[in-house]
């Protein structure tokens, strides 16, 4: 046990405490930006800040380094974004979402593809009873888009709004065999329950495809393409089925390119075992993508083991509680070393009641960032707004920065 004055207590527990390396800092959201590297976490109230995550998006375009595919469920970060570009602040940027429905389901995907999305659909819809006659049906009508255009749910639906008889007729002439014009002329029913499948499919889409529209335009084409950034308005009526259908098209897109950005932005998971969450961490694990996370509460969707991000902005959320929890997974404690008074007899041979006070040092368990660490500080002089804490992979510190240095803009 130590003991001795206070001062020189004091100066022990904060040579002890640099193993917390937790610092004030200062910074703006250019150089900030700037120096990241590699994947990004945003949590918090700041996450709701469409002007940070935009000068963020911003910021890598001009790095020019790999594609950025954005996800976002925000139609007002979409309309920030086209200003800045109608501005000249940046270039090659495309959308999809309700201002510009130019996205073409499917395109550049297999048959597979499109036939699992049919299943699954057709069994929402109560068609159950007649899928294995639906599945042969439109199995044939894919052979007959293949045969002359790229598979895609606007090539089917065209092709659909022609009866079976056009359709088989159709087929023979263009020397396909008579075994795939008698599944479309034998199975009238199936015909039924495929072409309000395809309509269903088709809703799935609305806020980002114009039904029937041949854009040729979606993730793959545009990484092959000269886009720096792709935005996806992600929302979708049957937001499960979406997010099933984005995992493939991620998949396929990365076939065609060694490496791409997915900005994350608040996108509808219903929860942790959601397809598309788990491809996105499975991909980030696998270094395949550099994943940029941003939601008002992360640790809703990520636990423990997906945290690990090698750069973090953590804003306060909206109760301590929350704030101390995903900072626990986040960064975890320490041992916090702090001076108590003790009180001990003189070192005297003069007697007396009174007792000297002595100081030693206590130690308890912290985490090395508290919820409290991000309130605003007010002095007689001067005060500052909430802090931000950052960590990111150029140093093993974790800066404490007044948010209103990054959202000043808002």
């Amino acid at each position: 046990m130590l003991v001795g004055t206070k001062a020189k207590i004091m100066i022990e527990c904060e040579k002890r405490n640099q193993i917390r390396r937790v610092c004030q800092g200062k910074t703006d959201l250019e150089t900030l930006f700037r120096n990241i590297q590699g994947d990004l976490l945003i949590s918090g109230y700041g996450a709701a800040n469409p002007i940070l995550l935009a000068d963020l998006i911003c910021s890598y375009t001009r790095r020019n380094d790999m594609p950025t595919i954005l996800l976002s469920a925000r139609t007002e970060l979409f309309e920030l974004l086209r200003q800045r570009q109608r501005a000249g602040e940046v270039t090659r940027m495309m959308f999809s979402d309700p201002a510009d429905r130019n996205y073409h389901p499917f395109y550049g995907m297999s048959a597979q593809y499109l036939l699992r999305f049919i299943r699954m659909t057709g069994e929402e819809l109560g068609f159950n009873i007649i899928m294995d006659k639906m599945m042969p049906y439109a199995a044939a009508i894919l052979n007959i888009v293949e045969a002359s255009y790229p598979v895609s749910l606007p090539a089917m639906a065209n092709l659909l709004r022609y009866d079976d008889a056009y359709i088989s007729a159709h087929a023979l002439q263009m020397g396909l065999g008579s075994d795939v014009a008698d599944v479309i002329r034998a199975n009238r029913e199936a015909g039924v329950a495929l072409r309000r499948t395809c309509e269903k499919l088709e809703y799935l889409f609305e806020d980002v495809y114009t039904s029937g529209s041949d854009t040729k335009y979606n993730f793959q084409s545009a990484v092959l393409g000269n886009i720096a950034v792709m935005g996806f308005h992600i929302l979708s009526p049957n937001q499960k089925v979406m997010n099933s259908y984005l995992k493939d098209e991620l998949f396929c897109t990365l076939k065609r390119v060694q490496k791409v950005r997915i900005v994350v932005d608040e996108v509808p998971f219903e929860d942790q075992d959601d397809e598309l969450l788990k491809h996105l961490f499975q991909l980030k694990r696998q270094q395949k993508i550099e994943l940029i996370f941003v939601s008002r509460n992360a640790s809703e969707l990520c636990d423990r083991t997906r945290m690990l991000f090698s750069n973090v902005l953590l804003f306060q959320h909206d109760n301590p509680e929350a704030t101390a929890a995903i900072s626990e997974m986040l960064w975890g404690k320490y041992l916090f070393h702090y001076p108590v008074p003790v009180a001990a007899a003189p070192p005297s041979v003069v007697f007396t009641l009174k007792k000297a006070l002595q100081w030693q040092i206590a130690t308890e368990e912290r985490l090395r960032v508290r919820a409290e660490d991000l309130y605003s500080h007010s002095g007689f002089f001067f005060s500052t707004s909430d802090l931000v804490a950052i960590k990111t992979a150029a140093r093993d510190i974790i800066f404490l920065v007044p948010s209103s240095f990054l959202l000043s803009a808002a």
